[in-house]
Protein backbone atom coordinates (compact mmCIF):
# COMPACT_ATOMS: atom_id res chain seq x y z
CA UNK A 1 0.00 0.00 0.00
CA UNK A 2 2.61 2.71 0.93
CA UNK A 3 4.58 1.71 -2.44
CA UNK A 4 1.82 2.35 -4.20
CA UNK A 5 1.08 5.73 -2.65
CA UNK A 6 4.72 6.53 -2.68
CA UNK A 7 4.39 6.34 -6.84
CA UNK A 8 1.52 8.33 -6.75
CA UNK A 9 3.59 10.51 -4.82
CA UNK A 10 6.44 10.94 -6.89
CA UNK A 11 3.85 11.08 -10.34
CA UNK A 12 5.17 14.20 -11.84
CA UNK A 13 1.78 14.72 -13.04
CA UNK A 14 -0.33 14.71 -9.73
CA UNK A 15 -1.33 18.32 -9.22
CA UNK A 16 -3.28 17.87 -12.83
CA UNK A 17 -5.66 15.40 -10.82
CA UNK A 18 -5.54 16.48 -7.25
CA UNK A 19 -6.39 19.28 -5.09
CA UNK A 20 -4.21 20.77 -2.30
CA UNK A 21 -6.08 18.97 0.57
CA UNK A 22 -5.76 15.82 -1.56
CA UNK A 23 -2.26 15.70 -1.66
CA UNK A 24 -1.79 16.99 2.11
CA UNK A 25 -3.91 14.05 2.76
CA UNK A 26 -1.41 11.79 0.74
CA UNK A 27 1.67 13.14 2.48
CA UNK A 28 0.43 12.55 6.19
CA UNK A 29 -0.32 9.05 5.49
CA UNK A 30 3.09 8.47 3.85
CA UNK A 31 4.99 10.49 7.09
CA UNK A 32 2.52 8.80 9.82
CA UNK A 33 1.91 5.44 8.20
CA UNK A 34 -1.68 5.28 8.08
CA UNK A 35 -5.11 6.96 7.46
CA UNK A 36 -6.06 6.97 11.44
CA UNK A 37 -2.75 8.80 11.82
CA UNK A 38 -2.78 11.18 9.23
CA UNK A 39 -6.51 11.86 10.39
CA UNK A 40 -5.81 12.81 13.53
CA UNK A 41 -2.40 14.80 12.58
CA UNK A 42 -5.01 16.71 10.28
CA UNK A 43 -7.93 16.81 12.20
CA UNK A 44 -10.02 15.07 10.14
CA UNK A 45 -11.89 11.83 10.05
CA UNK A 46 -9.90 8.31 8.61
CA UNK A 47 -12.83 8.26 6.28
CA UNK A 48 -12.43 11.94 4.66
CA UNK A 49 -8.20 10.82 4.35
CA UNK A 50 -9.34 7.59 2.43
CA UNK A 51 -11.97 9.14 0.76
CA UNK A 52 -9.38 12.02 -0.60
CA UNK A 53 -6.77 8.92 -1.14
CA UNK A 54 -9.26 7.02 -2.87
CA UNK A 55 -10.20 10.31 -5.26
CA UNK A 56 -6.44 10.57 -5.91
CA UNK A 57 -6.24 7.00 -7.34
CA UNK A 58 -9.76 7.31 -9.41
CA UNK A 59 -7.95 10.49 -11.00
CA UNK A 60 -4.89 9.39 -11.79
CA UNK A 61 -6.06 5.86 -13.25
CA UNK A 62 -7.99 8.57 -15.67
CA UNK A 63 -5.24 10.45 -16.74
CA UNK A 64 -3.90 6.85 -17.58
CA UNK A 65 -1.44 6.45 -14.51
CA UNK A 66 -1.88 3.47 -12.09
CA UNK A 67 1.61 1.47 -11.51
CA UNK A 68 0.10 -1.23 -9.32
CA UNK A 69 -1.94 -2.45 -13.11
CA UNK A 70 1.00 -1.27 -15.28
CA UNK A 71 0.08 1.87 -16.01
CA UNK A 72 2.49 4.56 -16.71
CA UNK A 73 1.82 6.41 -19.54
CA UNK A 74 -0.18 9.23 -19.33
CA UNK A 75 -2.07 11.12 -21.43
CA UNK A 76 -2.33 14.56 -22.28
CA UNK A 77 -3.81 17.16 -19.63
CA UNK A 78 -7.07 17.86 -21.38
CA UNK A 79 -8.19 13.90 -22.53
CA UNK A 80 -8.67 10.81 -20.49
CA UNK A 81 -8.35 6.99 -20.76
CA UNK A 82 -10.98 5.19 -22.40
CA UNK A 83 -9.20 1.78 -22.42
CA UNK A 84 -6.00 0.20 -21.96
CA UNK A 85 -4.83 -2.93 -23.52
CA UNK A 86 -1.31 -4.63 -22.02
CA UNK A 87 0.09 -7.65 -23.98
CA UNK A 88 2.08 -10.07 -21.19
CA UNK A 89 5.03 -12.17 -22.03
CA UNK A 90 5.57 -15.87 -20.13
CA UNK A 91 7.55 -14.42 -17.27
CA UNK A 92 4.64 -11.96 -16.71
CA UNK A 93 6.51 -8.61 -18.33
CA UNK A 94 5.09 -6.05 -19.93
CA UNK A 95 5.48 -6.76 -23.71
CA UNK A 96 3.38 -4.02 -25.38
CA UNK A 97 0.72 -1.58 -24.30
CA UNK A 98 -1.70 0.32 -26.14
CA UNK A 99 -3.46 3.28 -24.63
CA UNK A 100 -6.50 4.53 -25.95
CA UNK A 101 -7.83 8.39 -24.89
CA UNK A 102 -10.28 10.77 -25.52
CA UNK A 103 -11.15 14.20 -24.97
CA UNK A 104 -12.93 14.82 -21.56
CA UNK A 105 -15.63 16.41 -21.31
CA UNK A 106 -14.25 19.71 -19.84
CA UNK A 107 -11.80 19.90 -22.81
CA UNK A 108 -14.60 19.07 -25.42
CA UNK A 109 -16.68 21.94 -23.89
CA UNK A 110 -13.98 24.52 -23.66
CA UNK A 111 -12.73 23.32 -27.66
CA UNK A 112 -16.34 24.18 -27.89
CA UNK A 113 -16.26 27.74 -26.66
CA UNK A 114 -12.87 28.54 -28.54
CA UNK A 115 -14.75 27.54 -31.60
CA UNK A 116 -17.98 29.34 -30.83
CA UNK A 117 -15.44 32.66 -30.15
CA UNK A 118 -14.25 32.18 -34.15
CA UNK A 119 -17.27 31.32 -35.37
CA UNK A 120 -19.29 34.50 -33.88
CA UNK A 121 -16.43 36.99 -34.98
CA UNK A 122 -16.87 37.09 -38.48
CA UNK A 123 -20.78 38.50 -37.35
CA UNK A 124 -19.40 41.61 -35.35
CA UNK A 125 -21.11 44.68 -35.93
CA UNK A 126 -22.74 43.54 -39.18
CA UNK A 127 -26.16 44.95 -38.08
CA UNK A 128 -26.47 48.25 -38.62
CA UNK A 129 -28.34 50.59 -36.53
CA UNK A 130 -31.94 50.60 -36.95
CA UNK A 131 -34.49 53.66 -36.82
CA UNK A 132 -36.45 54.18 -33.77
CA UNK A 133 -40.60 53.47 -33.84
CA UNK A 134 -42.84 56.36 -34.18
CA UNK A 135 -44.82 55.57 -31.20
CA UNK A 136 -44.34 53.50 -28.10
CA UNK A 137 -45.48 53.08 -24.37
CA UNK A 138 -42.72 53.28 -21.63
CA UNK A 139 -45.15 51.28 -19.40
CA UNK A 140 -45.30 48.66 -20.82
CA UNK A 141 -42.81 45.27 -21.65
CA UNK A 142 -43.56 43.12 -24.59
CA UNK A 143 -42.27 39.60 -24.16
CA UNK A 144 -41.99 36.81 -26.57
CA UNK A 145 -41.41 33.38 -25.04
CA UNK A 146 -40.30 31.00 -27.71
CA UNK A 147 -40.69 27.82 -25.88
CA UNK A 148 -38.89 24.67 -27.58
CA UNK A 149 -38.89 25.48 -31.18
CA UNK A 150 -37.11 22.22 -31.87
CA UNK A 151 -35.43 23.53 -34.99
CA UNK A 152 -34.25 20.65 -37.15
CA UNK A 153 -36.20 18.24 -35.81
CA UNK A 154 -38.24 15.87 -38.35
CA UNK A 155 -41.44 14.25 -38.23
CA UNK A 156 -43.06 11.46 -40.99
CA UNK A 157 -47.37 12.26 -41.16
CA UNK A 158 -47.43 8.72 -41.27
CA UNK A 159 -45.73 7.73 -38.08
CA UNK A 160 -46.86 10.91 -36.18
CA UNK A 161 -50.05 12.18 -38.01
CA UNK A 162 -48.03 15.49 -39.06
CA UNK A 163 -45.34 16.54 -41.65
CA UNK A 164 -42.20 18.43 -40.56
CA UNK A 165 -38.78 19.55 -41.34
CA UNK A 166 -35.91 22.18 -40.55
CA UNK A 167 -38.40 24.34 -43.00
CA UNK A 168 -41.55 23.88 -41.98
CA UNK A 169 -40.18 24.79 -38.21
CA UNK A 170 -38.35 28.22 -39.23
CA UNK A 171 -40.91 29.46 -41.46
CA UNK A 172 -43.74 28.62 -38.55
CA UNK A 173 -41.66 30.13 -35.94
CA UNK A 174 -41.08 33.45 -38.02
CA UNK A 175 -44.29 33.58 -38.98
CA UNK A 176 -46.03 33.14 -35.72
CA UNK A 177 -43.76 35.63 -33.90
CA UNK A 178 -44.58 38.28 -37.16
CA UNK A 179 -48.16 37.71 -36.07
CA UNK A 180 -47.81 38.45 -32.69
CA UNK A 181 -45.40 41.38 -32.96
CA UNK A 182 -48.29 42.67 -35.52
CA UNK A 183 -51.15 42.70 -32.65
CA UNK A 184 -48.74 43.41 -29.81
CA UNK A 185 -49.23 47.35 -28.40
CA UNK A 186 -46.40 49.49 -28.87
CA UNK A 187 -44.26 48.65 -25.96
CA UNK A 188 -41.24 50.54 -25.89
CA UNK A 189 -39.54 47.56 -24.30
CA UNK A 190 -39.61 43.91 -25.49
CA UNK A 191 -38.16 41.11 -24.02
CA UNK A 192 -37.41 37.89 -27.16
CA UNK A 193 -37.16 34.88 -24.73
CA UNK A 194 -35.57 31.43 -26.22
CA UNK A 195 -36.98 28.76 -23.59
CA UNK A 196 -34.19 26.61 -24.52
CA UNK A 197 -34.27 23.68 -26.92
CA UNK A 198 -34.36 26.28 -29.80
CA UNK A 199 -32.34 23.20 -31.77
CA UNK A 200 -33.46 19.76 -31.66
CA UNK A 201 -29.90 18.30 -31.86
CA UNK A 202 -27.05 19.38 -30.33
CA UNK A 203 -24.39 18.18 -32.50
CA UNK A 204 -23.68 16.18 -35.81
CA UNK A 205 -24.65 12.66 -33.68
CA UNK A 206 -27.98 13.78 -33.84
CA UNK A 207 -28.26 11.94 -30.23
CA UNK A 208 -29.01 13.29 -26.67
CA UNK A 209 -25.89 14.38 -24.73
CA UNK A 210 -27.06 12.90 -21.73
CA UNK A 211 -28.68 9.18 -22.59
CA UNK A 212 -27.61 9.02 -26.42
CA UNK A 213 -30.86 7.89 -27.69
CA UNK A 214 -31.17 8.97 -31.30
CA UNK A 215 -33.34 11.93 -32.67
CA UNK A 216 -35.09 12.94 -35.69
CA UNK A 217 -33.25 15.30 -37.43
CA UNK A 218 -33.65 16.47 -41.13
CA UNK A 219 -30.66 17.86 -42.38
CA UNK A 220 -26.85 18.61 -42.08
CA UNK A 221 -26.27 20.21 -38.68
CA UNK A 222 -23.93 22.62 -39.75
CA UNK A 223 -27.47 23.74 -42.33
CA UNK A 224 -29.77 23.63 -39.26
CA UNK A 225 -27.31 26.11 -36.95
CA UNK A 226 -27.33 28.61 -40.04
CA UNK A 227 -31.12 28.82 -40.64
CA UNK A 228 -31.58 28.95 -36.60
CA UNK A 229 -29.45 31.98 -36.31
CA UNK A 230 -31.10 33.16 -39.47
CA UNK A 231 -34.65 33.20 -37.91
CA UNK A 232 -33.74 34.53 -34.63
CA UNK A 233 -32.23 37.82 -36.29
CA UNK A 234 -35.41 37.99 -38.69
CA UNK A 235 -37.40 37.42 -34.74
CA UNK A 236 -35.26 40.16 -33.48
CA UNK A 237 -35.55 42.69 -36.70
CA UNK A 238 -39.32 42.21 -36.21
CA UNK A 239 -39.51 43.33 -33.46
CA UNK A 240 -37.18 46.28 -33.97
CA UNK A 241 -39.92 47.62 -35.70
CA UNK A 242 -42.53 47.81 -33.39
CA UNK A 243 -40.70 48.62 -29.62
CA UNK A 244 -37.84 51.06 -29.36
CA UNK A 245 -35.60 48.03 -27.48
CA UNK A 246 -34.85 44.86 -27.84
CA UNK A 247 -33.42 42.03 -24.81
CA UNK A 248 -33.30 38.53 -26.09
CA UNK A 249 -32.35 35.94 -23.26
CA UNK A 250 -31.58 32.16 -25.11
CA UNK A 251 -31.82 29.61 -21.83
CA UNK A 252 -30.13 26.57 -22.48
CA UNK A 253 -32.03 23.63 -23.22
CA UNK A 254 -30.97 19.90 -22.45
CA UNK A 255 -31.31 19.28 -26.43
CA UNK A 256 -28.78 21.98 -27.18
CA UNK A 257 -26.57 22.61 -23.81
CA UNK A 258 -24.08 23.78 -26.28
CA UNK A 259 -25.70 24.97 -29.59
CA UNK A 260 -27.58 27.67 -27.44
CA UNK A 261 -24.38 29.16 -26.01
CA UNK A 262 -22.68 29.33 -29.84
CA UNK A 263 -26.61 31.29 -30.30
CA UNK A 264 -25.67 34.00 -28.06
CA UNK A 265 -22.66 34.48 -29.27
CA UNK A 266 -23.09 34.87 -32.93
CA UNK A 267 -26.06 37.17 -31.78
CA UNK A 268 -24.10 39.48 -29.85
CA UNK A 269 -21.57 39.80 -32.07
CA UNK A 270 -24.25 40.45 -35.26
CA UNK A 271 -26.27 43.10 -33.22
CA UNK A 272 -22.85 44.62 -31.45
CA UNK A 273 -23.22 47.96 -33.08
CA UNK A 274 -27.12 48.12 -32.46
CA UNK A 275 -27.79 50.27 -28.90
CA UNK A 276 -31.42 49.27 -29.26
CA UNK A 277 -30.80 45.94 -28.87
CA UNK A 278 -28.94 43.72 -25.82
CA UNK A 279 -28.01 40.49 -25.94
CA UNK A 280 -27.99 38.78 -22.41
CA UNK A 281 -24.53 36.70 -22.65
CA UNK A 282 -25.54 34.61 -19.20
CA UNK A 283 -24.47 31.26 -19.68
CA UNK A 284 -26.07 30.43 -16.50
CA UNK A 285 -29.55 28.62 -15.62
CA UNK A 286 -31.59 30.81 -14.63
CA UNK A 287 -31.33 34.20 -15.86
CA UNK A 288 -33.48 37.42 -14.85
CA UNK A 289 -35.09 40.25 -15.91
CA UNK A 290 -36.39 43.56 -13.87
CA UNK A 291 -38.87 45.64 -15.28
CA UNK A 292 -40.36 48.29 -12.68
CA UNK A 293 -42.41 45.90 -10.17
CA UNK A 294 -41.99 43.08 -12.27
CA UNK A 295 -39.50 40.56 -12.13
CA UNK A 296 -39.42 37.69 -14.77
CA UNK A 297 -37.06 34.16 -14.67
CA UNK A 298 -35.96 32.35 -17.32
CA UNK A 299 -35.42 28.74 -17.28
CA UNK A 300 -35.67 25.89 -19.55
CA UNK A 301 -37.40 23.55 -17.12
CA UNK A 302 -35.57 20.63 -16.73
CA UNK A 303 -33.22 20.34 -13.62
CA UNK A 304 -35.07 22.42 -11.01
CA UNK A 305 -38.41 21.14 -10.08
CA UNK A 306 -41.53 24.37 -10.50
CA UNK A 307 -42.05 24.38 -6.89
CA UNK A 308 -38.09 25.03 -6.20
CA UNK A 309 -38.23 28.07 -8.74
CA UNK A 310 -39.37 31.00 -6.27
CA UNK A 311 -36.94 30.32 -3.80
CA UNK A 312 -34.21 30.56 -6.15
CA UNK A 313 -35.47 33.46 -7.50
CA UNK A 314 -35.52 34.68 -3.71
CA UNK A 315 -32.20 33.77 -2.79
CA UNK A 316 -30.97 34.53 -6.65
CA UNK A 317 -32.17 38.01 -6.71
CA UNK A 318 -33.20 39.12 -3.03
CA UNK A 319 -33.10 42.48 -3.30
CA UNK A 320 -34.91 42.35 -6.71
CA UNK A 321 -37.48 40.33 -4.93
CA UNK A 322 -38.29 42.50 -2.19
CA UNK A 323 -38.17 45.67 -4.69
CA UNK A 324 -41.02 43.97 -6.86
CA UNK A 325 -44.81 42.69 -6.53
CA UNK A 326 -45.35 40.94 -9.96
CA UNK A 327 -42.49 37.94 -10.15
CA UNK A 328 -43.10 35.11 -12.64
CA UNK A 329 -40.74 32.15 -14.06
CA UNK A 330 -41.44 31.37 -17.98
CA UNK A 331 -40.23 27.77 -18.81
CA UNK A 332 -40.44 24.96 -21.51
CA UNK A 333 -39.36 21.48 -21.70
CA UNK A 334 -42.83 19.79 -20.91
CA UNK A 335 -44.75 21.12 -23.96
CA UNK A 336 -47.90 22.05 -22.18
CA UNK A 337 -49.50 24.94 -20.50
CA UNK A 338 -48.98 24.71 -16.53
CA UNK A 339 -49.29 27.20 -14.27
CA UNK A 340 -49.28 27.57 -10.61
CA UNK A 341 -49.27 30.38 -8.16
CA UNK A 342 -46.68 29.73 -5.21
CA UNK A 343 -46.23 31.92 -2.40
CA UNK A 344 -45.40 35.39 -3.67
CA UNK A 345 -44.42 33.71 -7.62
CA UNK A 346 -45.92 32.45 -10.50
CA UNK A 347 -44.60 29.88 -12.26
CA UNK A 348 -45.43 28.61 -16.07
CA UNK A 349 -44.40 26.40 -18.27
CA UNK A 350 -45.53 26.38 -22.22
CA UNK A 351 -46.56 25.03 -25.37
CA UNK A 352 -44.65 24.26 -28.98
CA UNK A 353 -45.18 24.92 -32.41
CA UNK A 354 -43.58 21.55 -32.69
CA UNK A 355 -44.96 18.38 -33.29
CA UNK A 356 -44.14 15.55 -31.39
CA UNK A 357 -41.40 13.48 -32.99
CA UNK A 358 -42.16 9.42 -33.33
CA UNK A 359 -41.17 8.81 -29.56
CA UNK A 360 -42.95 11.66 -28.39
CA UNK A 361 -45.84 10.67 -30.58
CA UNK A 362 -45.67 6.71 -29.57
CA UNK A 363 -45.49 7.63 -25.73
CA UNK A 364 -49.21 9.18 -26.39
CA UNK A 365 -48.39 13.33 -26.03
CA UNK A 366 -51.21 15.00 -27.48
CA UNK A 367 -50.53 18.72 -26.62
CA UNK A 368 -52.04 21.42 -28.37
CA UNK A 369 -49.75 23.81 -30.19
CA UNK A 370 -49.40 27.64 -29.77
CA UNK A 371 -47.06 30.65 -28.72
CA UNK A 372 -48.07 33.45 -26.93
CA UNK A 373 -46.87 36.86 -26.05
CA UNK A 374 -47.68 38.66 -23.13
CA UNK A 375 -47.89 42.35 -22.46
CA UNK A 376 -46.44 43.55 -18.65
CA UNK A 377 -47.52 46.51 -17.30
CA UNK A 378 -44.40 47.92 -14.74
CA UNK A 379 -46.41 49.01 -12.41
CA UNK A 380 -49.74 46.80 -12.61
CA UNK A 381 -47.86 43.36 -13.74
CA UNK A 382 -49.17 40.72 -16.66
CA UNK A 383 -52.36 42.73 -18.61
CA UNK A 384 -52.76 41.27 -21.66
CA UNK A 385 -52.02 37.89 -23.90
CA UNK A 386 -52.13 37.23 -27.29
CA UNK A 387 -51.91 33.83 -28.44
CA UNK A 388 -50.87 31.92 -31.99
CA UNK A 389 -52.25 28.58 -32.56
CA UNK A 390 -50.82 26.23 -35.57
CA UNK A 391 -54.17 26.31 -37.26
CA UNK A 392 -53.46 29.24 -38.58
CA UNK A 393 -50.33 27.54 -40.22
CA UNK A 394 -51.80 24.84 -41.56
CA UNK A 395 -53.19 24.13 -44.80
Amino acid sequence: MKSKLSALRAWPDLERVATPRQIECLDAVLEHGGARAAGDALGLSRSTVRSALRSIERKAAAAGYSPAHDMTHAVPEGYSVKGVSTMYGADGEVRAQWVKSNASADARLELMREAVAELAEPYAGIADPSPLPMVDDGDLLAVYPLSDPHLGMYAWHEETGVDWDLAKGRDTLVAAVDHLVDVAPPAASALVVNLGDFFHADDPSNRTARQGNALDVDSRWAKVLRVGIGAMRRIIDMALLKHAHVTVINAIGNHDDQSSVMLTAVLGEYYSREPRVTIDTSPMRYVYYRFGSVLLGVTHGHLAKPQALPEIMACDRASDWGETVHRHWYSGHVHHDQHKDYRGCSVETLRTLAPGDAWHHAQGYRSRRDLKCDVWHRQWGRCERYTVGIERFMP
